[in-house]
């Protein structure tokens, strides 16, 4: 098993760091940053925000991989397909029904790099495409085989808040023109963080 992107991914993404994030959207409590590595049709998205919630009211939501076809926008079906580590390595795999275009599918392997103690530090989940031990591709639905990201929380104002940053790099697949892709991509993010703002506060 191997948590390192695919070479393709590795040269796509080298030169990432030489290209500046430029602000795409800023609504609702929530900045979108968005740059295209050399290269690439499609944009890396980075989303930030601050959510009136301890942050392991956040990571609980985040980590509640089996039940996000009830709190992710979008999500036909979840489930956790093998864990490792005690949940330190987890095999994840998801159908998302979006609307105008195909079914989709994904398969990650998330590592948990979090740095936490007694309410400091940081939690964070880190994913790549996996490579191995992924459910069998179906008929009918376009598996997406880049997928890169994170989830990064961070405690604010004594750990009563927690400011949430949300990477991804990905496309789609199929036939959908890599413009609509991109497009895509920048406008999914706010409503995904709406969604684990709402369920992390809810009482």
């Amino acid at each position: 098993m191997t948590f390192l992107p695919t070479l393709s991914l590795l040269v796509l993404l080298s030169g990432a760091d030489e290209v500046p994030w430029k602000q795409v959207a800023r609504d609702d409590g929530i900045s979108v940053l968005a740059r295209t590595p050399e290269g690439s049709d499609v944009s890396e998205v980075k989303a930030s925000t601050l959510i009136d919630a301890p942050a392991a009211d956040v990571w609980r939501v985040i980590r509640d991989y089996a039940n996000y076809s009830k709190t992710m926008p979008y999500t036909e079906e979840s489930r956790v397909v093998s864990t490792e580590g005690e949940g330190k390595v987890i095999t994840f795999y998801c159908l998302v029904n979006a609307p105008l275009v195909d079914k989709r599918d994904f398969a990650i392997r998330i590592l948990d790099e979090s740095d936490w103690k007694d309410g400091k530090g940081f939690m964070k989940a880190t994913w790549t495409a996996a490579t191995q031990g992924a459910p069998a591709e179906r008929e009918g639905v376009v598996r997406v085989k880049v997928n890169r990201g994170y989830w990064l929380l961070e405690p604010r104002e004594d750990g009563k808040k927690t400011f949430v940053t949300y990477y991804i790099y990905t496309h789609p697949g199929g036939s959908l023109p890599a413009w609509v892709a991109d497009k895509a991509n920048k406008s999914s993010v706010p409503d995904l963080l709406r969604a684990v703002r709402k369920h992390a506060t809810a009482k």
